[in-house]
């Protein structure tokens, strides 16, 4: 396997994503291939804090020895203006979509993707895939039935086949309609997690916009606990990448002095994250240059720099590769045992027992959770 000590490519990575985060230059990044930092940057869903970093070491007068050729800039340019012009166009279009459901009474509340971006400096440059939302009426019930019907209504594609979320296809926006926050079907600590969700929404009168729009934005702790819900069930089924880690580190550099420490490691331990949530926060102060005010905010775990050489190094991508559903189901079962360390150390999750809920619920159910 290779190792992050040994691959300057990566580091300069991890070292401008530092830049980008804190607005600082705690080190030079050094001579490098920089087509291969670009080339990594963009598999990994940061391609834009790349330009942003170079921005703040142009302006601080580090664009000397080592720094990229004008052709270069102006391809990591051009990349940023994508970014830019995609996450504009996308936001505008779910700013489209929620308030067509207002109109029937439906509030959409985001998460992931759209609602992380208001941590970084510039939330244009968060990459911007799918819409993920729950939708509720005006006493907090969940109103995913009548997002579907009221898309139907519209003459938009629903695929309503599977009980988490179904898919809507609004012009060039891919919606995921949320009935369920996390795999609820599975009991234990994700149905635990799903009814927390529910509850601190509550009727949604407390719950703030994005500025400018109609989009609600989840309670900070409550945003917290699914990030690393969402980050770990990634990273145990298909392996994850740079950009769930600066997300983490976007949030925890926003967000620690508003959150109570002790209660949230609580709900962690409640809901199974906790082994993760010590991995983030290492990763977050370690490589990404983070400053934590709190000393109770543990950031030491001895697997933060294996986890980050498996989202930079494991061929463990599942789905998008036009395989078949049965290459996809076998994957999730060969990813478990080739890296059973990952249940072990670092999830603390029984990985055979991970295995058969998986196997159950397509034996049982027909679709897996």
């Amino acid at each position: 396997m290779k190792s992050l000590k040994n691959d300057e490519v990566a580091l300069a990575l991890l070292r401008l994503l530092q830049i980008a985060l804190n607005g600082s230059i705690p080190q030079k990044v050094g001579k490098v291939e920089w087509s291969q930092v670009m080339q990594l940057a963009q598999s990994q869903g940061v391609r834009a804090l790349v330009y942003e970093a170079l921005e703040l070491l142009k302006a601080n007068g580090e664009a000397s020895v080592g720094f990229p050729e004008k052709i270069q800039l102006m391809q990591c340019y051009a990349q940023t203006a994508f970014v830019e012009k995609m996450y504009a166009q996308h936001l505008a279009l779910a700013n489209e979509v929620a308030r067509l459901w207002l109109q029937h009474g439906v509030k959409t509340i985001v998460f992931k993707g759209v609602a992380h971006s208001r941590y970084y400096t510039k939330p244009g440059h968060r990459e911007f895939g799918d819409l993920d939302c729950y939708l509720i009426d005006g006493q907090g019930h969940c109103a995913y039935h009548i997002g579907n019907d009221v898309a139907r209504t519209m003459g938009l594609a629903v695929d309503d086949g599977w009980y988490k979320h179904s898919h809507i296809q609004y012009k060039q926006l891919t919606i995921e309609n949320h009935q369920y926050f996390t795999a609820a079907r599975r009991g234990g600590a994700d149905k635990w997690l799903h009814d927390f969700m529910v509850e601190v929404i509550d009727d949604g009168c407390h719950l703030e916009k994005l500025d400018g729009t109609e989009l609600y934005v989840l309670p900070l702790e409550a945003e917290g606990l699914f990030m690393l819900y969402h980050s770990l069930l990634h990273f145990l089924v298909e392996g994850i990448n740079l950009r769930h880690f600066v997300d983490w580190a976007c949030w925890i550099k926003a967000s620690q002095d508003k959150v109570v420490w002790a209660d949230f490691y609580a709900k962690c331990q409640r809901f199974k994250l906790d082994g993760f949530v010590d991995v983030l926060n290492t990763i977050a102060v370690k490589y990404l240059g983070v400053e934590l005010h709190d000393p109770t905010i543990f950031a030491d775990s001895a697997y933060a720099e294996r986890t980050i050489e498996s989202a930079l190094y494991d061929d463990t991508a599942i789905y998008n590769r036009s395989k078949g559903i049965w290459y996809e189901r076998m994957h999730v079962i060969g990813n478990a045992f080739k890296h059973s360390w990952k249940y072990r150390d670092v999830a603390h999750y029984s990985m055979v027992g991970y295995v058969w809920q998986f196997v159950y619920g397509f034996l049982k159910k027909g679709e897996e959770d």
